[in-house]
């Protein structure tokens, strides 16, 4: 079965960075980064499970809503002739950091904002169903667990309707098999809304039978 694919970008960065990249313009480090790097780790401690197949999610009324999607981290191909010798991203975690926005903070930095992570193994699609408030959400970045400084970001907005079951969409994301510096890594909104929506319903019947597309997308910013 083909997918369409909503979105597709490259990002030509360093992958080992230390310092989140600056949302204005990919590849060029800002004076905010440290202070918003700082912050991001203070949240992650209270960050809630963005998946939440495990609980009962009920059809939403006008209080919340649903949404529908899934993520995959692929290293790229490894050449045939060419032995496996270092560290490779293959046998990696990988965990995606979410939060709710607003106008006055964009970011979800603030004490008050929502966090949330999703965690998935590199090489296997991970599929999610979450209930959240009505609003704006933020996919910040993916990170490799356990290290600190193995980054990259993505910067990727979709809204949460009230009443509303929504299918986001397939993030995909192909890295370096090799993590070292320079390398780059790509990502894309892919429409898999049959086979993610097929799977969902062995679990959730209910919910199926009336979702939207509100694909997720790269975060715009008004020019100068």
């Amino acid at each position: 079965m083909m997918r369409r694919r909503w979105a597709e970008h490259t990002v030509m960065t360093d992958l080992m960075r230390q310092a989140l990249l600056n949302i204005d313009g990919i590849g060029s480090a800002t004076g905010r980064a440290m202070p918003l790097l700082v912050a991001l780790f203070a949240l992650a401690s209270c960050a809630t499970q963005f998946d939440m197949s495990g609980e009962r999610v009920a059809r939403p009324g006008p209080e919340w809503g649903v949404v529908i999607g899934s993520v995959v981290v692929q290293p790229e191909p490894l050449p045939s002739d060419k032995p496996s010798t270092a560290r490779e991203a293959s046998s990696a975690s990988y965990e995606f950091d979410v939060a709710q926005i607003q106008l006055s903070d964009p970011d979800g930095t603030h004490a008050y904002a929502k966090q949330y992570r999703l965690n998935t193994k590199a090489g296997e699609e991970r599929t999610f169903i979450s209930r959240l408030s009505p609003g704006q959400y933020l996919i910040r970045n993916f990170q490799e667990e356990g290290m600190v400084g193995l980054a990259g970001d993505l910067d990727l907005v979709f809204t949460v309707a009230p009443g509303e079951i929504r299918y986001i969409g397939r993030l995909h994301v192909v890295i370096p098999r090799h993590t070292s510096s320079g390398k780059p890594y790509r990502f894309a909104i892919e429409n898999a809304r049959e086979a993610t929506l097929a799977l969902v319903s062995k679990q959730y019947p209910e919910l199926t039978n009336a979702v939207m597309d509100g694909p997720m997308q790269v975060r715009q910013y008004p020019g100068p």
